[in-house]
């Protein structure tokens, strides 16, 4: 009784939140699902519910791990104050945190889904919910550390659930890699209703779970002398993500409401006030100012309300715009501040000042991955509705990153032609899925896409020191990474590179958030567990010297 009761709490609103979220799904419900009955209920519900949330949950933890790497604007001078034991929730369509979402949802469900599914020999059900799992599990060891996994689901068996390590738990997500591609291989008796991820083409999840498993063997390299080794063992196999048509994402829909199935996003920067959220002063300069001049990928990234901001290339206005009037802090050494010239106007790291009246000036989120509104230089505001209407994406894994992921491991080995290639493969890759998300004759063309392309790959070529290298490549795979910045956050853990990142405009800060504290609620609630003494605890691969003085910016 007590699975048939979750499934009916989960079952409608799944068939809801789902049925929307792919243009492609075919739901044919022939009676109200407000009145399913525990007859009805099976695997499918779970499946819809599980892979929705982890859209969710993945959208927000790569957001903070974003603003911490300059990929997205992070509000809060001190890095102890920004990232605080308070849960705040997903979004406004999750009233949940994302702590509770991983284990009072997901991978509650799964293990649900997994009873159903196993009597039913539903194994590609069971495939899907191992691979999200993996995922999870080893995001939630690199955003907290240590937490619960063996002990998480017991329910009243225990109140208390202990933390396990996270090399066990790393382990243990290996594990679920490798019993995936064997389900993946078994013969099911029927497939999911809907997979929102790869449509039901389970040769892509296997590329997906081998990517994934590169994903963990290159976040552990400093503390696994193998791990190099079994990364290319899989690079040497060829099955995995190699082709933009093979890419690890979650598609949103355009639905406002009933339910609102748009990207988060969208849903906050596209509204009745304006903008939302603010672009990360640092990635639009990086991209504008780069050794090939502008990114042809700007105009899919961002879209520019105005065409110049105030102080830089308009009339200074300090209602709108406070600091245009301003001389950088004393600790920038060159570094952009305050805004960007050509319209492109967002935030530095770390200013926490008001909001001022910006809405429909500040730029928005573009077509990319958000779904909203291509660049063409219109310079109008923009509400609901505009572009794309959040038709957008949340990257998991993507063949542009497994490019760099691999270029890491040449630069490591001194293969310096071989990075150089993947650099340009994951270059060319990047551009060639950000374009395919509008066709429009104002696009930046081929030469345009090729020269700028070129130019960076000069830059790599005229390096003279390795550390110039490393810059290169990875500002390059920071760019690739918009819309999910945890890879960003463990590689710049594990390397310290980009070391051209933007200084905090708060010149002591506090150490650089090496993890998040655990949850209060959940502290507050366990008697076997202590909150950690703050955000320079480290997480079991990181090794590297203590903040400040590593990662390079702070």
């Amino acid at each position: 009784m007590k699975i048939k009761h979750k499934i009916l709490k989960y079952s409608f609103l799944a068939l809801l939140l789902t049925a929307v979220s792919c243009e492609t799904t075919e739901l044919e419900i022939t009676s109200n699902p407000n009145f399913l009955s525990p007859e009805q209920a099976n695997a499918d519900f779970f499946l819809n519910a599980i892979q929705v949330d982890f859209a969710f949950i993945i959208q927000r933890f790569g957001n903070d791990a974003a603003e911490l790497t300059r990929i997205d604007y992070m509000f809060g001078r001190n890095y102890a104050n920004a990232y605080t034991p308070n849960e705040l929730v997903n979004s406004p369509r999750r009233a949940i945190s994302p702590w509770q979402l991983a284990y009072q949802r997901i991978l509650e469900d799964i293990r649900l889904m997994n009873v159903l599914a196993t009597e039913a020999e539903q194994y590609n059900h069971i495939a899907i919910g191992q691979v999200l799992q993996s995922y999870l599990i080893t995001t939630l060891v690199d955003m907290y550390g240590d937490v619960p996994y063996t002990e998480a689901l017991l329910g009243a068996e225990n109140l208390n659930p202990n933390v396990d390590s996270g090399a066990s738990i790393y382990g243990a997500a290996l594990q679920l890699l490798d019993d995936a591609i064997a389900n993946f291989g078994r013969s099911s008796a029927a497939n999911p209703q809907n997979d929102f991820f790869y449509g039901g083409d389970y040769d892509n999840w296997v590329k997906a779970a081998n990517s994934l498993k590169m994903k963990i063997y290159m976040t552990t390299r400093l503390v696994d002398t193998g791990a190099l080794n079994n990364f290319n063992t899989i690079v040497s196999g060829g099955n995995y993500i190699k082709a933009v048509s093979e890419d690890f994402q979650f598609r949103w829909g355009t639905n406002e409401v009933q339910p609102d199935t748009r990207h988060p996003w969208y849903e906050d920067s596209y509204t009745s006030t304006g903008g939302g959220r603010y672009m990360s002063n640092w990635l639009m300069n990086t991209m504008l100012n780069s050794a090939g001049g502008k990114d042809p990928r700007m105009a899919y990234y961002f879209y520019r309300q105005v065409s110049a901001a105030p102080g830089f290339g308009a009339a200074p206005d300090e209602e709108t715009l406070e600091c245009g009037l301003q001389n950088p802090p004393s600790h920038y050494t060159g570094e952009v501040f305050c805004s960007v010239t050509d319209g492109y106007w967002g935030r530095d790291h770390g200013n926490d000042n008001g909001i001022p009246p910006d809405g429909f000036l500040r730029t928005l989120n573009g077509v990319y991955p958000a779904g909203g509104r291509f660049d063409d230089a219109s310079f109008e505001g923009t509400t609901n509705g505009g572009g794309n209407g959040g038709n957008g994406v949340t990257p998991i894994m993507l063949a542009s990153w497994v490019d760099f992921m691999i270029a890491e491991t040449q630069l490591l080995e001194g293969d310096l032609p071989g990075a150089r290639t993947s650099l340009n493969a994951g270059m060319t890759k990047s551009t060639q899925k950000v374009q395919s998300f509008v066709t429009r004759d104002d696009e930046p063309n081929s030469t345009v896409v090729e020269n700028h392309r070129n130019a960076i790959l000069a830059s790599y070529d005229s390096a003279s020191n390795s550390e110039d290298r490393w810059n290169v490549v990875f500002e390059q795979y920071w760019i690739a990474l918009y819309g999910n910045g945890i890879d960003a956050y463990n590689t710049y853990r594990r390397t310290g590179y980009p070391t051209s990142l933007q200084p905090n405009i708060e010149p002591n800060p506090g150490g650089f958030v090496r993890s998040l504290p655990y949850p209060a609620s959940f502290v507050e609630a366990n008697s076997n567990v202590s909150q950690k003494s703050g955000v320079g605890v480290k997480v079991f691969w990181d090794t590297n010297p203590d903040s400040p003085s590593f990662p390079s910016a702070n």
